[in-house]
């Protein structure tokens, strides 16, 4: 049974409050990063080719911009839910309990220096209506972050899309 539509439209476009990542923008974690991507860029590996750019020195992969802003696993932070967490909370409890990632798109603006500090808001974009998939019933849920550095400079947008859906409701189809 869909939600009502009210009850979803509350969560859209309300921005959290910004949260910065606990670790600032350093050469180690751009180095694991390449070594795991196999990402040979001199921008990001090569100091002296770095200092010859327009950049003016290292650089960190754009598409890197999440590592720097994810929580610790624990101790777990404390913190105000953001409007993600209340409205996955809100359909977990209507049993649209299971979820899938169905799109991500970044779009990069101002470069991650080393030494820079990114945080991020984020907000519910979009919901779909209650759409029935092969799945089950379930809604498209589209979450904007907006990343930034501590100049307060937009490093990266990036939409996210779920599908939470019933997945029980399909078994007792």
């Amino acid at each position: 049974m869909a939600i009502a539509e009210e009850l979803i439209k509350k969560h859209l476009k309300i921005e959290s409050e910004k949260t910065e990542g606990p670790d600032a923008v350093c050469e180690q974690m751009i180095r694991h990063w390449c070594e795991v991507m196999q990402e040979s860029n001199p921008l990001y590996v090569d100091e002296a080719y770095a200092a010859s750019s327009k950049y003016g020195g290292v650089i960190a992969p754009p598409m890197q911009v999440q590592v720097y802003t994810m929580s610790p696993l624990w101790p777990e932070p404390a913190r105000k839910k953001n409007p993600m967490e209340k409205l996955v909370e809100l359909l977990d409890n209507n049993s649209y309990t299971s979820i899938v990632a169905t799109e991500q798109v970044q779009e990069y603006f101002e470069p991650m220096r080393l030494g820079d500090r990114i945080s991020y808001t984020i907000s519910v974009d979009y919901i779909s209506p209650e759409k029935q998939t092969v799945r089950g019933p379930g809604y498209f849920v589209t979450f904007l972050y907006k990343f930034t550095n501590q100049r307060d400079e937009l490093v990266c947008k990036q939409s996210f899309t779920i599908l939470a859906y019933n997945a029980i409701s399909k078994e007792g189809a």
